[in-house]
């Protein structure tokens, strides 16, 4: 019985930390303000261009947002230099973000300072625990992509723009001037 719930007891252990690592990076840019003046999550949409996300829609999808923050957010990086626009290659109606030098070094930057603390951490395991380190590394990039493979639809691949809609404002009433209609 307790070999059935050690791989939940290891689900439940990565999964948590995860979330640790997650909360430990998001503190660690803002606590040394490695992005200099962008916000974690202009910083995440970096790197997600970085890693070929380059559509509007999608970005919007992957940041779970509306596509209208995505469109001021992409406003205020061009503006400080960081993305520009460009025509699709195949299509000249859509757009396409792009890194500009800018913003692939800020992007980096904060990748090395992050991965230059974490190896600091490992630098004191024992050649057997950083091999057994990267044994568990590779299972969990194995059970990463048989997770992906099996989702629906990931919010990185397979969508178009069309399939991301703005939502809709609801329409409220008109406020009453105070008289009423005959």
């Amino acid at each position: 019985m307790a070999r059935i719930n050690l791989p939940i007891e290891h689900a439940e252990r990565t999964l948590l930390l995860m979330s640790r690592l997650q909360r430990w990076a998001a503190t660690s840019v803002q606590a040394n303000q490695l992005s200099g003046e962008l916000s974690l999550r202009q910083l995440t949409m970096l790197y997600a261009i970085q890693r070929g996300i380059s559509s509007p829609g999608l970005l919007a999808r992957r940041l779970m947002v509306t596509p209208a923050v995505i469109t001021g957010m992409l406003d205020r990086l061009e503006r400080q230099g960081y993305v520009r626009r460009e025509p699709e290659p195949g299509d000249r109606r859509r757009l396409r973000m792009v890194l500009t030098e800018a913003g692939l070094a800020v992007s980096e930057h904060v990748r090395k300072a992050l991965t230059g603390e974490l190896a600091a951490q490992l630098a004191s395991a024992s050649p057997a625990e950083l091999k057994e380190l990267g044994r568990a590394l590779e299972l969990m990039e194995r059970a990463l992509g048989a997770l992906e493979q099996r989702a629906p639809s990931s919010p990185d691949e397979g969508l178009k723009d069309e399939e991301v809609r703005p939502t809709r404002r609801r329409l409220l009433p008109a406020a009453s001037s105070g008289r009423k209609k005959s």
